[in-house]
This record gives structure tokens, sequence and C-alpha cells, in this order.
């Protein structure tokens, strides 16, 4: 292929007058076998330009990331664990996806050997930018090809570490770790192939890195030798497979890892910028180290932390480790900690993993022991210094207090820095081991008392009480003194003209909120306080810091009525301050606190609820206007304020729902962002805006919603389509809350269908097609005399989507369901519509003849009341069947009772489960819980989850015992003892209601015994097909069925003379008083089944 055309194209890509047609020429040439060997010489030619090199490089990353992939390969699964969790919810993904169309493969297979054969090579030859773009390629082919079509991979990687050609090693490692990250979180019995490659790999790379650590001390050696213990740390992290690496040969690892922490670093370091520091390589070198050294002790290095059951390999690792290197590996620790003291640079993340180690070591008590020596040391001149407010942070909350609120809230801090690590490893040393808390105390005490205390100082000492606050609370011996503390060392500081303490004195409060004071005045003091700061104070810090501790307070004082005569004089400046808070910080954790506020005050919330309304959809739409930041993290934080302040929006509908003169207002104000996001197409805030729209239409539909009703239309087939399972929640509305309203417009009507068909055609997936089907249903029950026109479209367009693959029984079910319920209403007009379609469309002639064995086979899967309702009112209708239409049932006449038998019985269960439910309805309270205390020559007890699978498997036979299948009719079915996980719960879809749960004249049971006498007269036989078959014991649970008809009868007139103020029956039935009614139940149908023996 000729290179120089090529090339000109590559470079028109950089101009933006020629780059679509540049883009379209080279769409032309990928299809051209040689492409790819021709944009290799084009990258690795020096002689060429370098835009156009770039260029290339990145266009073969994507043609190969989107193109490589054999056909054969995609849709399909083979894991197992996919597999289990796909049976458990009936979905099968063994096959491919039904009739979608497959990705063509452009690339041929002599480019492909071409590309495998040269790709390393070339690597190897380039630098970056370009060197990143192949080692792209090369995870790609990883991902595809290893081993099986890519054998000489390794041999190349064995190769390329054999030199002594420095240079060689980096590159190929940066290869090498993209593998080993491929397999990283894979299952221990998928990890054959990485395994293999780390029996010859690994004692190679450690010989490298022994050499490199004893000959060379450039930063390139230092750069290596992390890339390498990245490498391991990525293979060791979740498994250790000791086939590759048997204690002696993990022992070397570890040593070499100890080494690492102790190796003294090049002086030249010292002088780099400190904020340089933290990125060299050297100090990368002990980070990784430490990483290895804590992931090993906390997953492999423990017997506390095994799970139960592990093999002897583990167990005996577990030991070798806690004994042979934790006392090893925390004297190292204390070395780098104090170098630390003696300010001697260590980098922060080195201090933080320091930290997360000793952390861990403070659960197991062979390690404990070695801490415990040291721990007022450790907390007088580690952890104390540490949690002191620091110069910089002094600087930034000052100057920039935006990003010293957004700073303290990041919630990746907790991964990376040495405060937080400070603050946990604090946290968990005065709850799990003894005198430790005393110690911290002591040792504040002893600041606090000085005379010559810094602001700085002071402020540390008020974030150590407030990381221990939650564990002094619950200590009997500080008991009686935390309340006189909090007075005389808190609330002073909570006016101290230095604003950072007065944050820190909000922030240590929090902590303290579950205190029970003894003097009221002072829980009064303390709330008045926080108010004020976040009322009145200037600093943004302070105010953030005051409405978080205010948040907890709420929650603990929800009852407290004299809290909240505090509040309430205050509540509308508070709700204000917060939205101007959330306006200039744009922090979901404050909106948190405003959606508390809201949910708790919302009587009191009233006169201003219009104004909170107007201005968070000012802020709304301020935040989308502006420009979206370069920065992702930004625009990230950006969006999610914004979907908090539409969060907290359906809160305050919510709370506002019964004001119907307060809700007009609001959803004038709400129209204008509902019109904004729809009609712009802001899908980022589509899940959210929809569940709003659900919120204003949950009761009453108002003209302004109704034109929202349109909005949602345009929005659906412009954009929102794959939308539908949210926008159903507001189209079920405008069905059910408003009908006259939705069929006063014959187009509603329409444009609900169409939405539905749209759906289900177009094939956007079969959940949303369930919802549509779903939907459907929804429709014929609530307008049923204005659907019987739409009938034949809607058979047709079911036995339509039939004729395709179907994959879940969700969606077959909710098919099978709106055929029930058009049998139900109209058996006449149902066979009558069959016909017409099959006339009319002769292709869904085997569908819908089909449709009754299909029914048949699949009752056992309708689970939840609605469904088996709708299942059990279509089986009643085919017992009363006109004589018209045996001849279209006659194949499943035998199997009519015997679905009834586990159809009612399943019904039964639920209906009893859930009058349990309501007996014994008790809340638990859910307490904040404190680690106890261990005592010090014992370990933590941890406790290991179960396996998930094994809870899906049982969670999955619950579900198919729900079913009541035919064996457990006739059969042993004693298998769900009372205790078991009966599927009682709804399902997502039998979730929205309907005219079936509106109606309570609609009784299944009484219309299955209605319809067993009505077959008495029958003089067809038809009586006879049904019961002949039936086994005494079906006929025995038949029985059963009418004594409980009976009983529920009787219960529900006993309801309502006890709801007319008259005599409780069903309190006398329970306490097995005699009565005069008869629970024998109706003999008459009970003969029926006797005299067909």
């Amino acid at each position: 292929m000729d290179l120089a055309p090529v090339i000109e194209t590559l470079q028109a890509t950089l101009v933006p007058q020629t780059r679509k047609q540049a883009e379209e020429k080279l769409a032309q040439f990928c299809k051209t076998s040689g492409f790819i060997p021709c944009l290799i010489q084009i990258i690795l030619n020096e002689q060429c330009d370098m835009g156009a090199r770039q260029a290339g490089a990145i266009y073969l990353k994507n043609h190969v990331n989107t193109y490589w992939s054999d056909v054969n390969d995609l849709h399909a699964t083979t894991d197992l664990d996919i597999i289990a969790l796909a049976n458990a919810v009936n979905v099968d993904v063994t096959k491919t996806n039904g009739d979608k169309s497959q990705k063509p493969s452009l690339i041929s297979d002599t480019d492909k050997d071409y590309l495998r054969n040269i790709l390393i090579d070339a690597i190897l030859r380039i630098k970056d930018p370009l060197r990143c773009q192949l080692i792209t390629i090369a995870g790609t082919l990883i991902k595809c090809d290893f081993p099986s079509k890519w054998p000489q991979f390794i041999n190349q990687i064995h190769t390329c570490l054999s030199t002594d050609n420095i240079e060689t090693w980096n590159s190929i490692l940066l290869v090498f770790y993209i593998l080993v990250q491929y397999y990283e979180y894979k299952k221990v019995e998928d990890r054959g192939p990485i395994d293999d490659v780390m029996l010859v790999i690994l004692p190679i790379l450690h010989q490298r890195f022994m050499q490199l650590f004893a000959h060379n001390d450039s930063d390139q050696s230092a750069m290596i030798q992390k890339l390498i213990l990245k490498i391991f740390h990525a293979y060791t992290q979740l498994h250790l497979s000791f086939r590759v690496l048997p204690t002696q040969t993990m022992a070397s690892w570890l040593d070499t890892c100890c080494m690492v922490l102790e190796r003294r670093l090049p002086e030249r370091l010292d002088t780099l910028d400190e904020e340089d520091r933290p990125e060299n390589p050297w100090w990368k070198c002990k980070k990784w180290a430490l990483h290895i050294l804590i992931r090993t002790f906390e997953r492999h290095g423990s017997p506390a932390n095994l799970p139960k059951g592990q093999t002897h390999e583990k167990v005996e690792f577990a030991n070798f480790y806690l004994k042979g290197y934790s006392a090893k590996v925390i004297q190292l620790i204390f070395g780098i900690l104090e170098a630390y003291r003696q300010k001697i640079y260590v980098s922060p993340r080195v201090v933080q993993l320091c930290l997360n180690y000793l952390r861990e070591s403070v659960r197991h008590a062979f390690s404990w022991k070695i801490v415990q020596n040291n721990i007022v040391v450790l907390i007088q001149d580690i952890i104390y210094p540490l949690l002191c407010i620091n110069d910089d942070d002094i600087e930034l909350f000052n100057e920039e207090p935006i990003e010293f609120v957004r700073a303290r809230l990041d919630f990746l801090d907790e991964y990376i820095s040495p405060v937080s690590a400070a603050e946990l490893f604090l946290s968990d040393a005065v709850a799990k081991r003894k005198d430790v808390l005393m110690k911290t105390v002591t040792f504040l005490g002893t600041v606090i008392h000085n005379d010559t205390i810094t602001t700085k100082q002071k402020d540390g000492v008020l974030h150590m009480l407030g990381v221990i606050g939650n564990v002094l609370i619950k200590k009997k011996t500080f008991a009686n003194q935390l309340e006189h503390i909090i007075v005389q060392y808190l609330f002073p500081e909570l006016q101290s003209p230095v604003a950072y303490l007065r944050a820190r004195a909000c922030y240590a409060l929090r902590n303290f909120s579950k205190l029970e004071y003894t003097n009221t005045d002072n829980a009064s003091r303390c709330l008045t306080n926080l108010i004020n700061c976040l009322c009145n104070d200037i600093s943004l810090p302070v105010q953030v810091e005051a409405a978080m501790a205010l948040n907890l307070f709420l929650s603990d004082t929800e009852a407290n009525e004299k809290d909240k005569t505090i509040i309430v004089p205050h509540l509308q400046i508070i709700v204000m301050r917060i939205i101007e808070i959330i306006r200039k910080t744009e922090i979901d954790d404050v909106m948190i606190v405003l959606q508390k506020i809201v949910g708790l005050f919302d009587q009191d919330l009233q006169p201003i609820a219009v104004q909170m309304t107007s201005q968070l959809v000012e802020f709304f739409k301020h935040i989308i206007s502006e420009n979206t930041p370069n920065d992702e993290t930004k625009a990230e934080e950006k969006t999610v304020a914004a979907m908090g302040v539409l969060n907290t929006l359906d809160t305050i509908v919510s709370c506002m729902g019964e004001k119907s003169e307060i809700l007009v207002q609001i959803e004038q104000s709400i129209y204008e962002i509902i019109v904004l996001v729809l009609r712009d197409g802001i899908l980022d805030f589509y899940e959210e805006i929809l569940t709003l729209i659900d919120t204003l239409t949950i009761n009453t539909i108002s003209p302004v919603m109704w034109q929202v009703f349109y909005l949602i239309k345009e929005a659906f087939y412009r954009d929102a389509a794959d939308y539908f399972a949210e926008i159903m929640n507001c189209l079920h509305n405008y069905v059910v809350n408003d009908t006259p309203s939705f069929l006063s417009q014959p187009d509603r009507l329409e444009i609900v269908f169409e939405m539905c068909k749209h759906v289900i055609v177009n094939d956007l997936g079969e959940d949303s097609e369930a919802h549509a089907a779903k939907l459907i249903e929804v429709i014929i029950l609530q307008c049923q005399d204005n659907m019987i026109v739409a009938f034949p479209a809607i058979v047709q367009l079911i036995a339509k989507r039939f004729q395709r693959n179907i994959i879940t029984s969700e969606l077959r079910l909710m098919l099978i369901q709106v055929f029930i319920i058009i049998l139900w209403l109209n058996p006449d007009r149902f066979f009558q519509t069959l016909n017409a379609v099959v006339t009319n469309d002769p292709s869904t002639q085997n569908i819908i003849a089909n449709f009754f064995n299909q029914w048949m086979t699949d009752c056992h899967l309708f689970s939840g009341i609605h469904d088996r309702r709708v299942c059990a009112l279509g089986l009643c209708t085919l017992l009363r069947i006109d004589v018209n239409y045996y001849s279209a049932i006659s194949n499943i006449v035998p199997k009519i009772l015997p679905n009834c038998i586990q159809i009612y019985e399943g019904l039964m269960k639920t209906y009893q489960h859930n009058d349990d439910d309501d007996s014994d309805d008790e809340t638990d309270e859910d307490e904040d819980s404190v680690a106890s205390e261990i005592e010090d020559g014992e370990d933590e007890s941890i406790e290991h989850g179960e396996d998930f699978l094994e809870k899906l498997k049982g969670k999955a036979s619950d579900h198919e015992m729900s079913g009541d299948g035919l064996e457990g009719v006739g059969g042993d079915g004693d298998e769900d003892d009372e205790g078991s996980d009966f599927d009682i719960d709804e399902t997502d879809l039998e979730s929205y209601s309907t005219v079936l749960e509106a109606n309570e004249d609609i009784d299944e049971f009484q219309i299955f015994c209605e319809s067993l006498q009505k077959l008495q007269l029958d003089t067809t036989g038809y009586n006879q097909a049904l019961l002949q078959s039936l086994t005494p014991e079906q006929r025995t649970h038949i029985q059963n069925i009418i004594h409980y008809t009976e009983k529920r009868k009787q219960e529900k007139e006993s309801n309502k003379i006890r709801d007319a103020g008259g005599y409780n029956f069903s309190q006398s039935i329970a306490a097995g008083q005699p009565t005069n009614f008869n629970f024998a139940g109706d003999s008459s149908i009970i003969n029926i089944l006797q005299n067909q023996k």
C-alpha cells in the first residue's frame, strides 16, 4: 500500500477544515489489506512528520480497538458466575443476542499476524507519546488474543528481559504490566495463563530488580524497580498462587520490599522542591513496597483475616508472615516515622501507607504487642502533629475557602491523605485496644492546659476530640465528664476570633451529637451556637462545618420538640444560608443537609417553599448554563451538584404534595427546568427530571403537567427512548391519576400506545419492552371500553414480538399477561380478535395458536400478588368459557386446574405472609456502632460474608419455590418451611397500580369458587375433562382453596362489622372461641370433586 496518500490524509486530519473528508478517506483505506503495516511504517519512520505519526498511532489504536475482535467472540459469555447470575433471573446469556447485527471485522488475518509479530519491536523502537498509543494496542491484543492466538508474546517478553539493555526493560515492563492488570481481578480458576507466565517471568523480574538495587542508583533504575513492584502487587493483591510463589519464594520478595523501605535514598533528592519529591520514582518504590506489604498482611498474612475452610498452605503462610515479618515491617515503619518525627522529609503517601499498616496491626494480638510499646510516642509525635492544621491549609482556608471545603469533603482523600490515615488509625486504636483512649485523653489534657498552646495546636486537640468523640460517648469512664469538656473547651471555640478554630469546633461537635446533656440549657446552647455559626459567620468553611454538624443533630433530635422550637424561628435563614452555600460550593454533601431539613420541617417551611424552589431552580439554571470545565473532576462535581438540586426539589414537592395552593406555584418554577432539560436534551439529568415529574404527577395532574406530557413525547422520540423505564412512571400517573383528562384528548391515548409500540418494535432492550407491555396492561384495565378498538393492534403487536427471540421470562410473562387481561375482560371479543388478526396477518397464526400452551407452561413463573391474580382470573375465565371456544383450548384443559392450584396456593401463602408481617411489624433501631474493645492478647474477630453466588442460588431456589410448580402440587413439596424467604415481594412491574388493586370487589378466590359452582351445570363433558386427570392430592388442594375462600369471605364480613363499630369476629376465631359461622366451605363444590373420583 502506498504510504504517500496515507501520510497526506493523516496530516489532513489535523486541519479542522479538512478533517471530515480525511476521516472518510481513512475509513476507505482501512478496508484494504496492508493498511495496518502501512500505518506501522509511518509511525516508525523518524523522517516522517511527527503530526502524521501521532495521528497514525491514534487512528491505529482506535481501529484495532474497534475491529480486532472476532465476530464469534461478540455477545456470548462462558463465565460461570455470570451464567449463574443470569439463570437466577431467567436470562439466557450463552447465546448471541437475538438477531442484532454483528460487528464485521475489517482487519484481515494477514494484517493481524503482521501486527502480532511487529508490535513489541515497534514499542521498543519509539518513545512517548507514540509509545503509549502502541502499548494501548498491545492491551487490546492481550485481551482478545492471549494466550491462544498470540503465543509468541511471552517469548518476546522473556527475550527482552534477558538482554542487558535497561531501555528495553522499561518499555517491555510497561507492556507486561498491561497483561498482569488484565488478570488482576479474575477468579482463581481463570488465572491459569498468568500463573504459567509468572512461573517463568517472576524469577527474571526479581533478578533484574536485585541487579538494579545493588548497582544502579539512576532515576531510570528507580523507575524500572517501581514498575516491577507494581507488577508484583497487581499479581498478588487478590490471589496468591503457591504454585508460582511458594513460601520461600514469597519470602524473598517480602525481603526485597523490606530492603526498599530500609534503603537510604540518593542525596540528590534533597535538592528537589518538596512539591516534586512525591512523584520521584525513588519515593514511588517505597510506596509500592508498602502497598505489597499491606496487602499481603491484610489479605494473606493474618490468620484472623482468613475465611473459614482455607487450605493448609494459606493458613501456614498466614502464620509464617504474622510471626516472621510483621515485627520486622513494623520496626521498619517506625524507623520511617522516626525520620518524619525528626523533620526529615518523607513523602505524604509513604506516611499514609505506614499508618495504614499500623492500623491493620491494631487488629492482631501479635503485631499489637509491638505497636503497643510505642503507642504514646506515635500518638503525640506523629498522629497529633498530622491532625494539627498546617500553614498550607491555613492559607487555603483564608484565600480559597471553596477549594478548602472541597478538599475536606473529597471522599478520595481517605485513600491518599496522611491526615485521613491518622484519623482512621486513632479511631481504630481507641475503639479496639484498652488504655489507648485513656492515654489519648491524658495527652490531650496535657496539651490543652499548656499556657503556651498555639492556635494550631488547639486545632489539633479539637480535631482529635472529634475523631474519638463517638467512642468517648460510649465509655462509662468518661460519661460524666463529657458535658463539662464540651462546655469548657468546645463551646468557647465556636466563638473564637480564629475562623479555622470555629470550623474545627463545629467538626468536633459532630461526633458528640448523640450525647445526652444533663443540663438541657447546654443542649440548647449547643444548637444555638451551631445555628449562629451557620447563619451569621462570615467564613464559608465554618458555615459548611456548622451545616454538617446540624445535620447530625437533626438526625438525633427528630422528636425533640424543645430543639425544634430553637430551630424553627431561624428556619428560613438556615434554609437560605444552606442554599447559598450550595450555590457557592456546588457540593452534594451540603445538599443532603437541605433535604433532611425539608423532610423534618415540611409544615414549617410551607411559607418559604416557593422561595426555596425559585432559588434552587435559578441555581440549577446557572450550573448548566456555565461552560463545562476542562477538569473532568470539576465537571463531574457540577453534575453531581445539579443532580442534588433536582433531588432536593423532589423532596420539597413530596413534602408539599398535600398543599395544592403551594404546589401550583412550585410547579410553575420547576416547569422551567423541566422544559430546559427535556427540550435541550440534557441526558445527564433525564433520570432525575423524570423522577421529579413522577412526583409532581403522583396524586393529580395539573394543566402545566399536561404540557409536560407532550414534552416527554418529544424527548422520547428524539433521544430519551432508552429511559423508557423512568418515563413509564410518569405515563402511568397520567393514565391512572387523571383518566378523564387522559381520555378527553384522543391523541393522548394514541401517543402512549405508539410509544409502547416503538419500544417493543425497535428492540430497545427487554427491560424497557417489559415496561411497555405492563403499561399496555394498565391502560387496558383503566380504559376498558375505550381500548376495545385497539385490541387487534395490541394482539398483533404482541404476536409479532413473540416471533423474535425472547431471553427473559419477565418479558414473556408480561406479553402473556396482556393477552390474559383481554381474555378476562371480554372472552368473546378476545377470540374474535384472535381470528381477525390471524386473518389479516397469517404470519401470526402459529404464535396465537400456541398462546394457551405457552401460558400453561409458564404458570409456575408468575410471582407477586398482582401477576398471580391476573393469571388466576384468566384461569377462572377458562373454567367458565363458552362452549363455542372449547375447541380452541382442548389441548390445555387437563392443565387448567393443576395450574389453578399452584397459582392460588401461591396467593394463599403470600396473603398469609403479609398478614403475619402486619401483625408483628416492628422497627429495628439502627444505631451507629463502635467496634468493641479487644483484649490485648486477642485478635479482632473478623466476620466474612457468604459467597454471593451461593446467596443468589438460595434466592433463586426460593423464587422457584414461590411458583409451586406442578411437582410441588402433587409431590413431596415440603421444602419451604416457615422460615424460608417465600417470594412475597412484589416485582418491579407489578408495583404499578391498576384497577385490580383499586377495586376490592374483584376477589379472585370468590370468582374461583363461583366458577367451580358453574361447572355443576355443565352437560357438555367439559367438567369431566377438567377433573378426570386430577390426583387425590390435587383434589385435596382444591378443597383447601375452597375452605380458605370461605374463611376469607367471613373475615371480610367481620372486618366490615368491626369497621362499622360492631363486634370483631376475627378475634373470636383467632382465640378459638365457638361461633355460629360455618367454616366448612361450600359442600356442593366439594361434592363435585368427590363425585368425580
